[in-house]
């Protein structure tokens, strides 16, 4: 009865080790190289990434979506006219120490009359990033991940762009969240992306973001084509340049889009080619190496 005893409780020892938790850690999956699985991985954790020119070949501001720029392989459409820039030199400054709160971060008194949050009262979902229990913190190509100082810090590993994605799964929604890079340069890009249709296969969705030369645009992915809803557009409302905060936000209600800029809506739209899904951050290095951004809220309020 003794050995009984003993081999019962090792072999259900050997039992409960073999366990883990789906989305979080590599599943088990049938022996292959190591190539193989950090491929399957990347895909399950950041999706299929696009290779994004920089923003000076971006076609700028329409109110319908331009012609299709193939990915990868094809370049942009003859009909993208580069926009001029003239960019000052500044003088290179150290990166300043991680904060609990960003030393640039807005106050009460700057919040636009017309940021949505004065009147939608208290969010449904707040994540203050004190850690990565709402996020994929996996292997990738693209990018990589942590959480440190109450920040989400989402790094480029390529020049390719690359996101991650969080849970919660939206229909209307208002969504905004609080991001900076301690570094960046020009056409650098990084920002929000949203209903995405399936997360374990994170090809498709909306990409809304901004330039730290002061850009925003909207994208629209479909797993092999990039289109341009909102092409590359200059406004006052960023806060340009590096180590400077800004409030993204997205109204999305059915088909009408709207985008937030710092709590000023700066384009409206209308596009109904994905109306649920989930969301989280993308960032695309065209200048920096090593190009992180750095997000220290995210939250949203469930539309009636």
């Amino acid at each position: 009865m003794k050995k009984f005893s003993i081999f019962t409780l090792v072999l259900l020892a050997l039992v409960l080790s073999a366990c883990n938790f789906p989305g979080f850690e590599e599943t088990a999956v049938p022996e292959q190289s190591d190539d193989a699985m950090a491929t399957e991985i990347s895909k399950i954790l950041t999706g299929t990434p696009v290779e994004i020119q920089p923003s000076a070949t971006m076609p700028v501001e329409e109110e319908e979506p331009t012609q299709p720029v193939e990915t990868e392989e094809t370049q942009p459409p003859a009909t993208a006219t580069p926009e001029p820039e003239e960019e000052e030199e500044e003088e290179a400054t150290p990166t300043p120490e991680p904060t609990e709160t960003p030393t640039a971060e807005p106050t009460e008194t700057q919040v636009a009359d017309t940021d949505p949050v004065l009147t939608l009262g208290d969010p449904d979902w707040v994540d203050n990033m004190a850690n990565g229990d709402n996020w994929a913190t996996g292997y990738s190509d693209y990018t990589s991940i942590k959480f440190e100082d109450s920040f989400l810090k989402l790094k480029a590993e390529s020049d390719i762009d690359g996101w991650r994605l969080s849970w919660p799964y939206l229909e209307d929604f208002y969504l905004e969240a609080k991001l900076q890079t301690p570094e960046c340069d020009g056409s650098d890009h990084f920002g929000l992306m949203f209903r995405v249709p399936e997360n374990s296969n994170a090809n498709k969705g909306y990409l809304f973001g901004i330039t730290c030369d002061g850009k925003f645009s909207l994208r629209r992915w479909d797993g092999q084509t990039m289109y341009f809803p909102v092409g590359a557009t200059a406004s006052d409302e960023i806060n340009a340049g590096e180590d400077v905060v800004n409030t993204l936000g997205v109204m999305a209600d059915g088909a009408k889009l709207s985008l937030y800029i710092n709590g000023v809506k700066v384009k409206e739209l209308t596009d109904d080619a994905y109306l649920a899904g989930t969301f989280g951050f993308f960032v695309g290095s065209d200048n920096v190496e090593d190009l992180e951004v750095w997000v220290d809220q995210i939250r949203y309020w469930e539309l009636d």
